[in-house]
């Protein structure tokens, strides 16, 4: 639930100092460096399973469907390709893909995020701004913020790495 304080109110101009970046850019780079690299590594993981599911002698068929498609569109081909599986096994592996697409939603949520922030608005509570939003009943501008600190990076990164696993577990499993 998306609740007022997750964004701030645009006075009448937007002066972004980063003043407190500059004190922290050296802890947030490395971190944000090795998420972006790790996630990059999760969509090849969810590229190969949805090519590996159009055909099982070559990826290039699921490669020319793939080629265009958003991060988000990937991960609902995913899921639909592969709960037609599901239909006629055990209840957990069901809940185990319906579990890695919420996963692979929310990490790609986080990644926009990552990508998208203005640093320069960055807080001391670790609050930055990633998405400008005009309110279609007041037409007063917004900003949309997200909490991203470095532990939250971290925390992050040791989920994807585990989503890596938990795909190429689920996808072994999946045609048996």
């Amino acid at each position: 639930m998306i609740s007022q304080s997750d964004f701030d109110d645009l006075e009448q101009y937007d002066y972004s100092g980063g003043e407190y970046l500059e004190h922290v850019v050296k802890k947030y780079s490395p971190l944000i460096g090795e998420f972006l690299v790790n996630f990059s590594i999760l969509e090849q993981e969810l590229n190969v399973a949805i090519a590996d599911f159009i055909s099982d002698r070559a990826h290039e068929p699921g490669y020319v469907i793939i080629e265009k498609l958003t991060t988000n569109n990937k991960i609902d081909l995913f899921y639909k390709l592969y709960v037609r599986l599901e239909l006629f096994k055990d209840k957990k592996h069901k809940t185990l893909l319906d579990k890695v697409r919420k996963q692979l939603e929310l990490l790609n949520l986080f990644r926009n995020s990552i990508v998208h922030a203005n640093w320069q608005s960055l807080t001391k509570n670790g609050f930055v701004r990633t998405k400008i939003v005009v309110d279609n009943q007041d037409g007063n501008v917004r900003f949309k913020k997200v909490e991203i600190t470095p532990k939250i990076i971290r925390r992050k990164i040791e989920e994807i790495d585990n989503l890596i696993e938990q795909i190429g577990e689920y996808v072994e499993t999946a045609f048996q």
